[in-house]
């Protein structure tokens, strides 16, 4: 129903997938499909993805190397950026949702020019972006575009606390 009217309002409905099991990946792709997203962000099995998306959704999987949840991104700044060069070399993929600042050992802003710089998709930094600041710094380094999630709801962006408030901020 919400994807329903947020289409009838001529929105675009984006779905971020962070099952942890191939098999709950599996299951929140398939559930994509039946509600009829527009967008399908994250995922560690582009294979699945591809396969259950295909070409009715832009798909934008995680590119390196994710783990747990709340998710982290391993794996050097070059090796990511090889890697999403890869993913996008796919028909089936879109784009990249990259966790730029859930690495510990890289700069989010280096790291996200140079997976901008290596994909032929849009790049969409995604998790723990919690400031103006960093979405300065990710539209900077040639980002598409990035998610918000807690910091919304922790009033993060200053402004009125509420969602909307948030949002505008």
């Amino acid at each position: 129903r919400i994807t329903a009217l947020a289409h009838e309002d001529g929105c675009e409905v984006i779905l971020e997938v962070v099952s942890t099991t191939r098999e709950d990946e599996r299951r929140s792709l398939s559930a994509a499909t039946e509600i009829g997203v527009d967008w399908v962000l994250g995922g560690t099995n582009p294979d699945l993805g591809m396969d259950i998306l295909g070409d009715a959704v832009k798909y934008c999987p995680f590119a390196g190397t994710v783990v747990g949840h709340p998710s982290i991104l391993k794996g050097a700044t070059a090796d990511i950026a090889e890697h999403a060069k890869t993913l996008t070399a796919n028909p089936g993929v879109h784009g990249i949702d990259l966790l730029a600042y859930r690495h510990a050992d890289e700069d989010p802003e280096a790291l996200t020019a140079s997976v901008v710089r290596s994909a032929s998709g849009p790049v969409i930094v995604a998790g723990s972006i919690a400031s103006a600041e960093q979405i300065a710094a990710v539209a900077k380094a040639g980002a598409w575009g990035f998610t918000v999630g807690g910091a919304v709801f922790e009033a993060s962006f200053g402004g009125p606390s509420d969602a909307a408030g948030q949002v505008e901020a």
